[in-house]
């Protein structure tokens, strides 16, 4: 089988290119002003080594990415945008770098890593890298020496950027021979052509560092403007292709020296003023300022020109083409003249549209197409919504015969709705017709009948007849709108309502009939399928009863098709139904599958046998060997249920509101380009982060960063991601992720934005994946890491400081609880102490208070004993008045035993002992606080302590009062008191 495609499609591709690229025009995408360009006027255009696109114009740069246009316009003074507006030319480095050429204000240099720009202006200096301001054209040779062609010369740029060697026009024989440059390539034997103003091309050998001239057409150009902006073309290393204002197209082989010249004049290009050069596939495209595009076929030599038309919104958009540029998926993109940009998409180009031309009358009505037929004469039929029958005229595309009810060719326009055609055996024309019923033509369309509902007759139950076949055995089925199935017999020409069990009415409400390899015929209705077993002469109501069961929305069945393996296949609101016969087995194949849009309206085969499935706006092929599906969107046409046909080139043909859509099923190929993803935006609470802000938390361009920082509390974030891909750039589906938060990836459809909210501090990693058109997934995507630091709490010195504080502060708790325990422990043992120290105390003081009653007791006794010495001492003395001397004598020995016995010293050291015991040592800490104290005066003092008079102290102390109040004056002086103070008060508070 794999051979036999093989061989098909080589065979295919061998007789039927030449006449689809001769049949169809070129289909074109266009963008504008009001798709957001900057300016409707793009002279130069560049992909860079990401894929975005780059549209140089005449306010400012603009790039894009197949959804969305970022302009960059002219910033006086800054660097966030180009010098000047007016952009002559485009190129990237070898270093990633985006130069843009000026027309009059320099060149600049774009980092697409920080988004800023870079600004050079012209001078004659070292310094100056170019000596003008007018930039013509910009290139990189194989050394990566940028080449800057300008106004007075070029100037060549060194590899390092930072010097150039310039050279103009001059008498000195090594010198380009001409004062503008306005196009250089380079050949494979190191040689750089240029061209110039001059007639003549300037060619510098890198090998022998020479310039020299050499001759390219054999006009004479004189004029000025017959050599100016001149643009050159190597093709495949060995032809030099060069056009001018007006000098048509020029052929220079590269090994021969010889060269051809192709004028408009001539069977040439369909203008002599030709302002770009691009080479697609083995051909020219040349893009004509003011004659369109013309397609020059380098090995037959002729041109192909193609135009706007005002009728065609596919058409070219003007044509004045200015620049020309094939991106890195075989896209063809057109720079136009106050009309922006057009974009040719070969994947798209596979079909083409046959419809209505307002100004051509031979071409279809402006009427949805309903049925399409070829006759066994080959000849194309079509029929339309309340426009009538037509055939298409031989060997034309878009010219039709208009026929009226009775079959004669009309001019006018007839208003009549054809449903579905054919033939019936003998070849007439039969035609079914909404509301008006059966019409026939015999002989050549010169007979007319028609056949319509009678209320008398029972031939035919609806005049709203949907389909029409006519068997391998001659009979002709019909299928009719709420009559069921109806059999037309050619011989009587007269109609027959079968009586047939239907399920239910839905089933009478018939849209497509169909025959299978074994005769047997299928009826596709509202009710599911129905379908007539001619070896059984059967029929059968039920096959989807089951499925129908599960799923309503199988009953509505459009088309029937059975393929080489034997399989019937059903097209139904559901999807696809493969039902196989020999096992009575069903397979359902939906959305889920790739089946792009429900319901599917028809199943024709191509010539390999892959199915062609036809839903409303898309065309998609199932290959039968491994059931992979791979669709295209056709945005220019809406199709209609049984309008599918295939010629005899394999063509298919399918009808729609805006006319007949052909392609060539062979040629519908998968799109196998992935898609680069890359994130193209960065927002922080909705505002956009650009790298020259000083605010951004960016420093460099959001694709070009690995990691964004964020602090805890920039919450809502959003990425913008975008794959490239050019063709059906809408169909790109996407799915993401946030690694760390998100536990599976979120598959978005077509949506080109994540938002996420209050993240927890940590790290995570935004990852997104693409795919393109046909569903080839991009499974390595593109990722940034972001970080969000979380608050100073959460840092790791806070937490070591809350740890420490945490040791210290149970420290500190352990400590207060050791101390109150210690404290505890202390309080009971000092009120244990105290207890005891109470005891102790209470012991003292009743010790205390016995000694102090001791020595009140000693005190006393020893005042009553000197007190009763004093009155017999007195008596004595008043006796010995009357007594002789010797008895005086013997009474003053005795007086003197009494003042002896008075002045105890046994009786003072025990008062002594006692008093201090008694009162806190005072006689020793007085006497050492007052060292000059008597014995007398300390004795004075204790007495004094004790509350006694001078009177009781004279006594005690066998002295007179007197002597007593001497004493205690000296005390006085000896203390330092005070004379208005009491002694006795400062004895007794000592």
């Amino acid at each position: 089988m794999k051979e036999l495609k093989t061989y098909y499609l080589l065979l295919s591709l061998l007789i039927y290119i030449p006449t689809y690229a001769q049949n169809y025009n070129k289909q074109f995408d266009h963008l504008k002003v009001e798709d957001g360009l900057s300016d409707a006027t793009v002279g130069s255009i560049l992909q860079d080594d990401k894929g975005f696109m780059w549209f140089g114009t005449f306010k400012g740069l603009n790039r894009y990415d197949g959804y969305q246009i970022n302009r960059y316009v002219y910033d006086m003074g800054g660097n966030k945008g180009p010098n000047d507006n007016m952009i002559s030319s485009l190129i990237q480095d070898s270093d990633g770098y985006i130069w843009v050429g000026y027309f009059n204000n320099g060149i600049s240099r774009f980092n697409p890593k920080l988004e800023v720009f870079e600004h050079f202006t012209g001078g004659n200096t070292k310094d100056h890298l170019i000596q003008t301001g007018s930039i013509n054209c910009l290139f990189e040779d194989k050394e990566q020496k940028l080449w800057i062609g300008t106004e007075k010369g070029v100037a060549v740029v060194q590899k390092n950027r930072k010097s150039s060697i310039k050279y103009v026009l001059s008498d000195h024989k090594n010198s380009i021979n001409g004062e503008q440059v306005y196009d250089i390539v380079e050949d494979k034997w190191n040689r750089i052509w240029l061209a110039t103003n001059n007639r003549k091309l300037s060619v510098y050998n890198k090998n022998t560092l020479q310039f020299s001239e050499v001759e390219y057409t054999d006009l004479p150009l004189d004029d000025l403007e017959d050599n100016e902006k001149k643009n050159l073309c190597i093709y495949n290393d060995t032809l030099l292709y060069v056009c001018s204002n007006s000098g048509g197209l020029a052929e220079y082989n590269l090994l021969s020296g010889k060269y051809t010249t192709y004028v408009e004049e001539e069977n040439g290009p369909s203008s002599n003023n030709i302002r770009d050069i691009l080479q697609v596939g083995n051909k020219l495209w040349l893009a004509n300022d003011g004659g369109g595009l013309d397609i020059f076929d380098v090995t037959t030599k002729q041109f192909e020109n193609i135009s706007n038309s005002k009728v065609d919104h596919q058409s070219l958009s003007s044509n004045v083409i200015w620049s020309l540029y094939k991106d890195n998926q075989e896209n063809v993109w057109l720079g136009c003249y106050l009309q922006g940009v057009d974009k040719y998409d070969p994947r798209k180009n596979f079909f083409s549209t046959i419809g209505n031309d307002p100004c051509n009358t031979t071409s279809l009505p402006n009427k949805p197409v309903l049925s399409i037929y070829t006759d066994s004469k080959k000849q194309l039929w079509i029929g339309t919504d309340w426009g009538g029958l037509h055939r298409q005229k031989k060997n034309t595309n878009n010219q039709f015969d208009h026929f009226n009810i009775d079959g004669t060719i009309t001019d006018n326009m007839v208003y009549d709705v054809v449903k579905c055609i054919t033939e019936d055996k003998y070849g007439n024309l039969l035609v079914g017709t909404y509301s008006e019923g059966l019409r026939i033509y015999q002989n050549d369309r010169r007979t007319y009948k028609q056949i319509k509902r009678s209320i008398k007759s029972d031939g035919l139950p609806s005049n709203h007849i949907w389909a029409m076949i006519t068997d391998k055995f001659g009979m002709t089925w019909m299928a009719t709108l709420g009559g069921g199935v109806v059999q037309y017999d050619a011989d009587t020409q007269t109609c027959k309502a079968l009586d047939i069990n239907y399920q239910n009415l839905s089933q009478h409400h018939i849209y497509h009939v169909y025959e299978d390899s074994q005769s047997n015929i299928w009826f596709s209705t509202d009710g599911g399928v129905i379908y007539y077993n001619r070896s059984e002469n059967k029929w059968h109501t039920d096959l989807l009863s089951t499925l129908i069961k599960d799923n309503h929305n199988i009953s509505y069945v459009k088309s029937v098709y059975e393929d080489k393996l034997k399989q019937i296949w059903l097209a139904t609101a559901s999807g696809l139904v493969k039902y196989m016969p020999e096992s009575n087995q069903f397979t359902l194949i939906d959305e889920d599958d790739g089946i792009p849009q429900l319901p599917l309206y028809n199943i024709i085969p191509d010539n390999l046998g892959n199915l062609i499935l036809i839903g409303k706006n898309y065309i998609s092929k199932l290959s039968l060997s491994d059931e992979k599906i791979v669709s295209f969107h056709i945005p220019n046409n809406s199709f209609n249920y049984n309008s599918a046909a295939k010629n005899d080139r394999g063509e298919i043909m399918v009808g729609g509101t805006e006319g007949i859509t052909i392609f060539n099923p062979i040629l519908l190929e998968e799109n196998k380009h992935l898609p680069p993803v890359y994130i193209t935006g960065f927002d922080l609470f909705n505002i956009p982060q650009l790298p020259h802000d000083s605010t951004s938390v960016l420093k460099k361009s959001v694709s070009e960063t690995e990691e964004i920082v964020l602090d805890y509390d920039q919450s809502v974030i959003n990425f913008d991601y975008c794959g490239l891909n050019f063709t059906e750039t809408d169909r790109n589906q996407y799915a993401y992720m946030l690694e760390g938060f998100d536990s599976k990836w979120n598959f978005v459809n077509n949506r080109r934005r994540a938002t996420y909210t209050n993240l927890d501090p940590g790290k995570y990693t935004f990852k997104v994946m693409a795919s393109n058109n046909h569903g080839k997934w991009n499974k390595e995507g593109t990722s940034i890491d972001v970080i969000i630091n979380g608050p100073y709490w959460y840092s790791n010195w806070f937490r070591a400081a809350v740890l420490l504080l945490f040791i210290l502060m149970f420290y500190v708790l352990h400590r207060i609880r050791m101390m109150n325990v210690k404290k505890k422990f202390a309080l009971e043992r000092i009120q244990a102490d105290r207890e005891q120290i109470m005891i102790q105390n209470d012991t003292l003081e009743k010790e205390l208070d016995q000694t102090k009653s001791e020595l009140t007791n000693i005190t006393i006794s020893h005042l009553h004993k000197n007190q009763s010495l004093q009155q017999i001492k007195s008596k004595l003395e008043k006796m010995s008045v009357t007594f002789g001397s010797t008895e005086k004598r013997k009474i003053k020995n005795l007086v003197r035993e009494i003042d002896k016995e008075s002045e105890n010293h046994t009786y003072w050291d025990e008062f002594e002992h006692e008093f201090n015991k008694s009162h806190n040592n005072f006689l020793e800490r007085f006497k050492h606080e007052y060292p000059d104290l008597s014995k007398r005066e300390l004795r004075i003092c204790a007495y004094l302590r004790m509350d006694l008079d001078n009177q009781e102290i004279a006594t005690l102390m066998n002295i007179s009062i007197r002597t007593v109040e001497t004493s205690r004056y000296r005390i006085r002086k000896k203390i330092g008191l005070e004379q208005r103070k009491s002694l006795s008060k400062m004895i007794n508070r000592y």
